[in-house]
């Protein structure tokens, strides 16, 4: 099912009886919390937290129908994956016991997830739930919220800093909000420069700066891996996301004559930010901007799916080819 289709589900309190939650991890765990009261009290809730699952115990768990009707619930959070048969068993004890409910909170490869699905079938009153990573607006609404909940006072171009620098991890950010509401002061991307990203790190835009004047970035590229901020799929995807505003405020600017950010992006930039979007967007024709994405996306989707590449090697050689088209 789709993501509004599970807010329907909770809505009318008609939760699948085994539920699979994979994708972004801020969305699984917020479903969870939400999804756990609605079932049944916490001492009806047998958890296992990645390596302490067993499958005797949690099928013991819920095999077992409570005497007194109440509801007996197995929440399994893991990124490893559990094998299929194991999955089955459960999804099928629960479907014929009325009062047996399975909730798995999957962290790991969204592959792997898409597979694990297959147990998530209907004919057992399953089903499953994949959540993808926000887009930079939908993000930036739900740190807004964020925001306003710790009475955090910080605007919006700060937000999208703050998501980007934490490779548009959303739980993470949500964490940093939290880190950053202690101070009892405004907040200015220049903080989460100082605070978040850590002091002496390489910044992103202005690798991917380096990487669009053409400048040689090898030693570059090693002081961003070096940094464990971003992995080599982490710096593709950046550059890819970067690559699409510059698309956005092309088009932009060729149908209305000048940009306008919040309605281009959904955020505000400084006007110095915006006017670098605007300059470089209008330097690449179309037809280059989609030499460019393809190459971006095949070269994420290479460092994905090939276990035995040199990552490093193969991500300096894919930033070349990058600037040979620019």
């Amino acid at each position: 099912m789709y993501k509004n289709h599970l807010d329907l589900a909770i809505k009318n309190k008609n939760i699948p009886k085994s539920l699979l939650l994979y994708g972004e991890e801020f969305f699984t765990s917020s479903y969870i919390k939400e999804i756990l009261p609605l079932l049944g009290e916490s001492d009806n809730v047998l958890s296992f937290y990645f390596d302490e699952y067993n499958f005797t115990s949690a099928k013991n768990f819920i095999s077992q129908p409570s005497l007194f009707g109440d509801v007996s619930i197995l929440h399994i959070r893991s990124e490893k994956k559990i094998p299929k048969k194991e999955l089955d068993v459960f999804a099928s004890l629960c479907h014929k016991t009325s009062t047996s409910y399975f909730l798995l909170q999957f962290d790991g490869d969204d592959l792997v997830g898409k597979d694990i699905a297959k147990s998530f079938t209907k004919k057992n009153s399953a089903d499953f739930v994949r959540f993808f990573k926000p887009q930079m607006q939908e993000a930036t609404s739900y740190l807004q919220k964020k925001s306003r909940e710790l009475s955090l006072d910080i605007d919006n171009y700060a937000l999208g800093h703050l998501f980007s620098l934490q490779n548009e991890n959303l739980a993470l950010s949500m964490n940093e909000l939290s880190k950053l509401s202690i101070l009892d002061k405004k907040i200015y991307a220049s903080d989460i420069d100082n605070l978040v990203y850590g002091m002496g790190e390489v910044n992103m835009d202005e690798f991917i700066n380096r990487v669009l004047n053409l400048e040689d970035i090898k030693d570059e590229l090693q002081k961003v891996l070096d940094s464990g901020s971003f992995d080599e799929v982490k710096i593709i995807s950046s550059l890819q996301t970067y690559i699409v505003q510059l698309f956005m405020f092309n088009i932009y600017i060729k149908t209305h004559g000048q940009p306008n950010v919040l309605e281009i992006l959904g955020f505000p930039l400084p006007p110095k930010l915006a006017n670098q979007r605007a300059s470089q967007s209008i330097k690449i024709n179309l037809a280059t901007y989609q030499k460019l994405l393809k190459h971006l996306l095949d070269s994420e989707r290479a460092l994905k799916k090939m276990p035995n590449i040199d990552k490093n090697s193969y991500t300096f050689s894919a930033l070349i080819k990058f600037q040979s088209y620019l």
